[in-house]
Protein backbone atom coordinates (compact mmCIF):
# COMPACT_ATOMS: atom_id res chain seq x y z
CA UNK A 1 0.00 0.00 0.00
CA UNK A 2 1.01 3.33 -1.19
CA UNK A 3 1.55 6.56 1.61
CA UNK A 4 -1.61 8.92 1.43
CA UNK A 5 -1.99 11.28 -1.18
CA UNK A 6 -1.70 14.90 -0.15
CA UNK A 7 -4.31 15.94 1.87
CA UNK A 8 -5.74 12.44 1.76
CA UNK A 9 -6.70 10.81 5.24
CA UNK A 10 -5.32 7.15 5.56
CA UNK A 11 -7.41 5.24 8.84
CA UNK A 12 -5.96 2.43 10.73
CA UNK A 13 -8.28 -0.20 12.99
CA UNK A 14 -6.08 -0.57 15.79
CA UNK A 15 -6.33 -3.98 18.00
CA UNK A 16 -4.50 -4.41 20.87
CA UNK A 17 -4.15 -7.79 22.76
CA UNK A 18 -7.26 -10.06 21.72
CA UNK A 19 -4.85 -12.58 22.48
CA UNK A 20 -5.91 -16.23 24.01
CA UNK A 21 -3.78 -15.00 27.63
CA UNK A 22 -6.15 -11.89 27.98
CA UNK A 23 -9.13 -13.50 26.80
CA UNK A 24 -10.40 -17.32 27.62
CA UNK A 25 -9.44 -18.57 31.22
CA UNK A 26 -9.64 -21.77 29.09
CA UNK A 27 -9.43 -22.53 25.19
CA UNK A 28 -8.49 -25.49 22.87
CA UNK A 29 -5.68 -25.50 20.40
CA UNK A 30 -5.03 -28.41 18.01
CA UNK A 31 -6.96 -31.10 20.49
CA UNK A 32 -5.07 -29.52 24.15
CA UNK A 33 -7.00 -27.96 26.53
CA UNK A 34 -5.13 -24.50 27.72
CA UNK A 35 -5.71 -21.94 30.69
CA UNK A 36 -5.76 -18.16 30.15
CA UNK A 37 -2.56 -16.48 32.06
CA UNK A 38 -4.22 -13.01 32.27
CA UNK A 39 -7.65 -12.95 31.43
CA UNK A 40 -9.81 -9.62 31.38
CA UNK A 41 -13.30 -10.99 33.01
CA UNK A 42 -15.40 -9.04 30.00
CA UNK A 43 -12.71 -9.66 27.46
CA UNK A 44 -15.00 -12.54 25.56
CA UNK A 45 -18.02 -10.11 24.93
CA UNK A 46 -15.93 -8.04 22.59
CA UNK A 47 -14.77 -11.00 20.48
CA UNK A 48 -17.14 -11.00 18.01
CA UNK A 49 -17.62 -7.43 18.01
CA UNK A 50 -14.18 -6.93 16.45
CA UNK A 51 -14.52 -9.52 14.30
CA UNK A 52 -17.43 -7.79 12.94
CA UNK A 53 -15.36 -4.58 12.72
CA UNK A 54 -12.82 -6.27 11.13
CA UNK A 55 -15.39 -7.67 8.09
CA UNK A 56 -16.56 -4.32 7.49
CA UNK A 57 -13.21 -3.04 6.94
CA UNK A 58 -12.19 -6.34 4.65
CA UNK A 59 -15.59 -5.42 2.62
CA UNK A 60 -14.62 -2.25 1.94
CA UNK A 61 -11.66 -3.26 -0.64
CA UNK A 62 -7.58 -3.65 -0.03
CA UNK A 63 -6.75 -3.77 3.52
CA UNK A 64 -3.14 -3.72 4.61
CA UNK A 65 -3.05 -6.46 7.92
CA UNK A 66 0.37 -5.57 10.29
CA UNK A 67 1.17 -7.65 13.30
CA UNK A 68 3.67 -5.45 15.40
CA UNK A 69 4.75 -7.26 18.76
CA UNK A 70 5.25 -5.49 22.04
CA UNK A 71 7.08 -6.45 25.09
CA UNK A 72 5.90 -3.40 26.80
CA UNK A 73 2.45 -2.04 28.06
CA UNK A 74 3.98 0.78 25.32
CA UNK A 75 3.67 -0.61 21.23
CA UNK A 76 5.85 2.47 21.07
CA UNK A 77 8.69 0.82 22.77
CA UNK A 78 8.93 -1.13 19.34
CA UNK A 79 10.26 1.45 16.73
CA UNK A 80 8.37 -0.48 14.26
CA UNK A 81 5.17 0.84 14.75
CA UNK A 82 6.31 4.45 14.61
CA UNK A 83 8.00 3.52 11.48
CA UNK A 84 5.13 1.40 9.65
CA UNK A 85 2.87 4.20 10.59
CA UNK A 86 4.97 7.03 9.11
CA UNK A 87 5.69 4.72 6.21
CA UNK A 88 2.11 4.32 5.55
CA UNK A 89 1.09 8.02 6.18
CA UNK A 90 -1.37 7.18 9.25
CA UNK A 91 -2.99 10.03 10.90
CA UNK A 92 -5.92 8.64 12.74
CA UNK A 93 -6.74 5.21 14.60
CA UNK A 94 -9.62 3.62 15.67
CA UNK A 95 -8.95 1.50 18.83
CA UNK A 96 -10.09 -1.45 20.20
CA UNK A 97 -8.91 -4.21 22.44
CA UNK A 98 -7.98 -4.90 25.94
CA UNK A 99 -7.09 -3.45 28.45
CA UNK A 100 -8.85 -0.26 28.88
CA UNK A 101 -7.35 1.17 32.04
CA UNK A 102 -3.37 -0.47 30.72
CA UNK A 103 -2.26 -0.85 27.26
CA UNK A 104 -5.75 0.42 25.44
CA UNK A 105 -4.84 3.71 27.59
CA UNK A 106 -1.28 3.72 26.96
CA UNK A 107 -1.32 3.58 23.73
CA UNK A 108 -4.49 5.98 22.92
CA UNK A 109 -1.87 8.57 24.92
CA UNK A 110 0.63 7.44 22.80
CA UNK A 111 -0.74 8.13 19.22
CA UNK A 112 -2.69 11.68 21.14
CA UNK A 113 1.08 12.70 22.12
CA UNK A 114 2.00 12.01 18.54
CA UNK A 115 -0.38 13.87 17.15
CA UNK A 116 -2.68 11.23 15.24
CA UNK A 117 -6.46 11.73 15.80
CA UNK A 118 -7.37 8.65 18.13
CA UNK A 119 -10.70 7.76 18.73
CA UNK A 120 -12.07 4.92 20.99
CA UNK A 121 -14.65 2.33 19.75
CA UNK A 122 -17.72 2.01 21.98
CA UNK A 123 -18.19 -1.59 23.02
CA UNK A 124 -15.02 -3.01 21.31
CA UNK A 125 -12.30 -2.54 24.20
CA UNK A 126 -12.65 -4.02 27.89
CA UNK A 127 -11.11 -3.52 31.35
CA UNK A 128 -9.70 -5.65 34.22
CA UNK A 129 -11.76 -3.09 36.52
CA UNK A 130 -14.35 -1.34 35.38
CA UNK A 131 -13.88 1.97 37.14
CA UNK A 132 -10.66 2.22 36.60
CA UNK A 133 -11.63 1.89 33.13
CA UNK A 134 -13.91 4.71 33.58
CA UNK A 135 -10.95 6.43 34.54
CA UNK A 136 -8.98 6.18 32.16
CA UNK A 137 -11.29 7.04 29.17
CA UNK A 138 -11.89 10.37 31.04
CA UNK A 139 -8.50 10.84 31.21
CA UNK A 140 -8.16 9.77 27.51
CA UNK A 141 -11.61 12.21 26.20
CA UNK A 142 -9.65 15.28 28.08
CA UNK A 143 -6.48 14.50 26.12
CA UNK A 144 -8.65 15.27 23.30
CA UNK A 145 -9.46 11.39 22.14
CA UNK A 146 -13.35 10.62 20.75
CA UNK A 147 -15.51 7.85 22.16
CA UNK A 148 -17.26 6.77 18.93
CA UNK A 149 -20.13 4.41 18.23
CA UNK A 150 -18.88 2.55 15.01
CA UNK A 151 -15.89 2.99 12.09
CA UNK A 152 -16.40 4.70 9.04
CA UNK A 153 -16.03 3.26 5.24
CA UNK A 154 -12.64 3.84 4.34
CA UNK A 155 -10.33 2.31 6.67
CA UNK A 156 -7.15 0.47 4.95
CA UNK A 157 -4.98 -0.61 7.59
CA UNK A 158 -5.27 -2.70 10.56
CA UNK A 159 -2.93 -3.08 13.44
CA UNK A 160 -2.38 -5.55 15.30
CA UNK A 161 -0.44 -4.50 18.59
CA UNK A 162 0.15 -7.38 20.84
CA UNK A 163 1.64 -8.59 23.77
CA UNK A 164 4.88 -11.04 22.58
CA UNK A 165 7.32 -11.76 25.67
CA UNK A 166 10.61 -13.70 26.65
CA UNK A 167 11.74 -14.60 29.74
CA UNK A 168 14.37 -11.01 29.69
CA UNK A 169 11.26 -9.16 28.91
CA UNK A 170 11.12 -6.01 31.17
CA UNK A 171 7.29 -6.60 32.13
CA UNK A 172 8.36 -10.63 33.05
CA UNK A 173 11.21 -10.07 34.50
CA UNK A 174 9.35 -6.61 36.68
CA UNK A 175 7.68 -9.40 38.63
CA UNK A 176 3.91 -7.39 38.04
CA UNK A 177 2.25 -9.52 35.83
CA UNK A 178 2.54 -13.38 35.53
CA UNK A 179 4.21 -14.72 32.59
CA UNK A 180 1.77 -14.45 29.63
CA UNK A 181 1.80 -14.32 25.77
CA UNK A 182 5.16 -15.88 26.03
CA UNK A 183 7.03 -16.03 22.25
CA UNK A 184 6.00 -19.49 20.54
CA UNK A 185 3.47 -20.21 22.80
CA UNK A 186 -0.60 -20.43 22.25
CA UNK A 187 -0.93 -18.04 24.63
CA UNK A 188 0.43 -15.32 22.47
CA UNK A 189 -2.19 -16.13 19.36
CA UNK A 190 -4.73 -14.38 18.31
CA UNK A 191 -7.59 -15.42 19.17
CA UNK A 192 -9.46 -17.97 16.99
CA UNK A 193 -12.33 -15.81 15.89
CA UNK A 194 -10.69 -12.87 15.29
CA UNK A 195 -7.40 -14.96 13.55
CA UNK A 196 -10.27 -16.77 11.01
CA UNK A 197 -11.66 -13.43 10.08
CA UNK A 198 -8.29 -11.96 9.14
CA UNK A 199 -7.56 -14.82 7.22
CA UNK A 200 -10.82 -14.43 5.07
CA UNK A 201 -12.61 -17.68 6.77
CA UNK A 202 -15.98 -15.90 7.25
CA UNK A 203 -19.28 -16.33 5.31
Amino acid sequence: MKSKRNGETLKALVIIDMTNDFVYETYEHEGTLYEGKLVAPMAKAIVDKIARLIIKVVKGGTVSVIRIPKDHLNAFMNPELELKAAELGIDEVFMTGLVEEVCIYVNSLGFLERGFRTNIVKGCTAPFDEEKGREAFSELTGCGAKMVDDIPEDIKVILLLEDEHDENSEEIKSGEWPPHNMKGTTGAMTVKTIRDVLEGRYS
